[in-house]
């Protein structure tokens, strides 16, 4: 015998409605998120000059590498330079020279300042070295050399400096008065010559812009190295550090007040919680003023620029909420329990360890989840509180964003995805828990 559904037209247009509805409204609260992630992946470095795309046209992870582990970058001055690249553009002031597989070399007048990203195999003799606020500096050597994406002097060299290029393409501003020889070379256009395999003396002040290549200095005047960004590994186990103590502390006021509050009869008991999570939840500009009174104590006891007070401090803000949802939970757990327990001569301790716990665990994970959030994104007080070498991933998040006309978006979206994707982990180990334990309290009441 088959049986047949007879499920009629028009609910079957509503179901699909509905339905497409539904992925609408998530599509749009969704693709804030998956925007950023695509900038995170894009090669590009400004927001405004990437464009709005669904699927992304060139996907790099170098944003990412670039926010864990940062990059080093040097500047040098020297006299003596040699620098081998892949190519790159020299710039006067009558023309301009774009290159490729080419060694530059030669002597300035003064000594000439490179600067050098994404720098690596750092070679130096006969220098003094020392280390001076995280900068490494090699001060008066006879040689050194380094390997680098990207060799600049956008002051320019002033002297004599010769190229040798596979590949040249000239552009002079007046062809017939250039002080560059154009002989053996073919030309283009009116004012652009092209040749191979030329060796070429460079006139006059030379600005350098080369890509990927290496920089040999003698007799150098002095290196500085830095580390650019990078460092979230420190900012990831601070902000875990503080996340994870306020949990702890958290459940330590938490379990023992909801569970008084929910089975103890005492006076005030059905007015004192409400009262003190509306005090403190809705105060509203009582908030700044507690700041304020806040930092000044803790500048009296010399508290200020230390990561484990923040956890207090974040635990006695969240106790009033997390204590009136746990026992909206608790409240739906039957009271025979207790009872039995008690009959059995256990302790209100023992009530809450073995027999409140395993049964309240959706409850508490909900709790748990919540204390983690608000120790993992709080920025205002940390901000407040910490010097940089202590800043946990929200300040260090904020900090990017000092220079806005500086900053990169890709670096920074890249960032973001870092920072949320733990409490997105989180919510997707713990989604069955935070469900039992938001719903069972609400139906209870």
């Amino acid at each position: 015998m088959e049986l047949k559904l007879d499920i009629p037209r028009r609910d079957l247009w509503k179901a699909a409605a509905i339905t497409l509805l539904a992925i609408l409204v998530m599509g749009i609260i969704l693709f804030p998120v998956y925007y950023m992630f695509l900038i995170s992946i894009e090669p590009k470095e400004s927001l405004a000059s990437t464009s709005i795309t669904l699927i992304p046209h060139h996907s790099t992870l170098d944003n990412y590498r670039e926010v864990v582990f940062g990059h080093k970058e040097a500047a040098v001055k020297s006299k003596l330079f040699n620098i081998t690249s892949t190519g790159g553009t020299l710039i006067s002031t009558d023309y301009t020279i774009e290159y490729k597989d080419g060694t530059l070399w030669g002597r300035s007048y003064i000594n000439s300042l490179f600067t050098l990203k994404y720098i690596s195999n750092i070679k130096v003799e006969g220098a003094n070295r020392t280390v001076q606020n995280n900068q490494v500096r090699y001060v008066r050597g006879k040689l050194a050399s380094i390997d680098a994406k990207e060799i600049d002097s956008s002051i320019g060299v002033i002297g004599r400096t010769y190229l040798k290029a596979k590949e040249v393409r000239i552009t002079v501003e007046n062809p017939g008065s250039s002080r560059l020889p154009l002989k053996g070379l073919t030309k283009v256009a009116n004012n652009t010559y092209v040749g191979r395999d030329v060796t070429i003396t460079l006139p006059g002040r030379v600005r350098i812009s080369s890509g990927p290549g290496k920089l040999e200095v003698t007799d150098f005047f002095f290196i500085f190295v830095n580390q650019v960004n990078g460092g979230f590994f420190g900012y990831l186990k601070r902000s875990i550090i503080i996340a994870t103590l306020t949990v702890i502390l958290t459940l330590l006021f938490v379990v023992p007040a909801a569970y008084a509050f929910s089975r103890l009869r005492f006076m005030g008991r059905e007015h004192v919680l409400y009262f003190y999570l509306m005090f403190t939840q809705v105060a509203g500009g009582l908030g700044i003023a507690g700041l304020v009174a806040l930092y000044g104590m803790l500048v009296k006891l010399g508290l200020t620029n230390n990561i484990y007070v923040l956890p207090f401090i974040y635990a006695a803000g969240g106790v009033p909420f997390n204590t009136w949802l746990l026992k909206g939970y608790i409240d739906s757990i039957s009271t025979d329990f207790d009872e039995a327990a008690l009959v059995d001569g256990a302790s209100y301790l023992q009530i809450i360890r073995h027999v409140l716990l395993p049964m309240a665990l959706p409850g508490i994970t909900t709790v748990s989840i919540f204390a983690f959030i608000g120790g993992w994104t709080e920025l205002i007080i940390a901000n407040l509180l910490l010097n940089q070498n202590n800043y946990p991933l929200t300040v260090w998040l904020y900090s990017m964003l000092n220079d806005l006309r500086n900053v990169s978006w890709n670096q920074f979206s890249a960032a973001a995805m870092l920072f949320a994707l733990p409490v997105f982990i989180l919510f997707l180990l713990a989604q069955n828990y935070i469900r039992s334990g938001l719903t069972v309290g609400g139906l209870k009441e």
